[in-house]
Formats: structure tokens, C-alpha cells, sequence
């Protein structure tokens, strides 16, 4: 078996952490009023957002509308951070495995840091390092920082 890859991208936002996480964990982000790149985000299971729960993303990437679902397998509300697995979608033709942590970690009274990783096993030799879904995500979180700012 392949061992898992990694990749991260760290952003830095002029925006509270812990608002910018609350709308990440909210039950029915308006994410489709604060990017332009999401389209929707709705929870499929049970309304609310806990470990196991599982997420819809319709969004554009490359020029190109796509979906994801997500089932979220861990959260540390403490620290911000959150673990998903991608479990359906465009990018599943890539890879094997494919999960994402994001880390929102406050920097100063209205500053943080995101931290967004993957880890993800190619389907095999010729699939693209996803550096495509980094720059979705730092363009993503750039964007809506913009409406967190103090």
C-alpha cells in the first residue's frame, strides 16, 4: 500500500479566528453570499455539523463546477481545527484517499492564520498533485476573511 502525501498552504487573514471557524461549523454556512467560488455547502445527515457528519460543496475549480462530500472525522473546537475526508466527487477520480484538516489559529486581536492541509493517495502514477484544491482553498478563505474583518 502507498503511504499518504502531504501538502499545506498556510494563509494569513485580518479577521477574528473565532468567528472565521464558527462560520466553517455552521450548520447552514451563507457561503454561497461570501465566495464567489461556492456555489452551495449543505449537510446531508442529521442538520447538524458533528464527527461523522457529512457535508455537499458544490463549487467551481479550474474553471469548471464540481461537488464534493465531505464526512467530517474529527474536531477539536479548543484549537479550531477540523479533519475531513473527502468521500465522493470530481476529485475522488485522482486519488484513493483524500483528507483535508484545516487549522484556524489566532494571531493577534483581529488576525489568524489558516492552516489548511492534505493528505491523499493518487490513484496512480500519472494523477496531478492536487496544488490546484491548495490555491482553492487560500483564494477561498482569502475571500471570505473579507467579510470577518473588524
Amino acid at each position: 500500500m502507498a503511504q499518504l502525501q502531504k501538502l499545506e498552504v498556510q494563509v494569513e487573514l485580518n479577521c477574528c479566528a473565532d468567528k472565521l471557524f464558527g462560520m466553517l461549523m455552521a450548520k447552514q454556512p451563507d457561503i454561497h453570499n461570501l465566495s464567489s467560488q461556492v456555489h452551495t455547502c449543505k449537510v446531508l445527515q442529521d442538520n447538524c455539523i458533528t464527527v461523522g457528519s457529512s457535508r455537499k460543496w458544490d463549487f467551481v475549480m479550474d474553471g469548471k463546477s464540481q461537488f464534493l462530500i465531505e464526512r467530517i472525522e474529527e474536531i477539536d473546537e479548543k484549537n479550531r481545527k477540523v479533519n475531513r475526508k473527502v468521500i465522493e466527487g470530481e476529485l475522488m477520480k485522482h486519488y484513493k484517499t483524500l483528507y483535508n484538516t484545516i487549522e484556524i489559529i489566532e494571531t493577534g486581536d483581529a488576525t489568524c492564520k489558516v492552516v489548511f492541509s492534505l493528505e491523499y493517495e493518487k490513484i496512480n502514477e500519472d494523477a496531478p498533485e492536487p496544488h490546484n484544491v491548495l490555491q482553492f482553498s487560500a483564494g477561498f478563505f482569502k475571500e471570505i476573511a473579507c467579510h470577518f474583518t473588524n
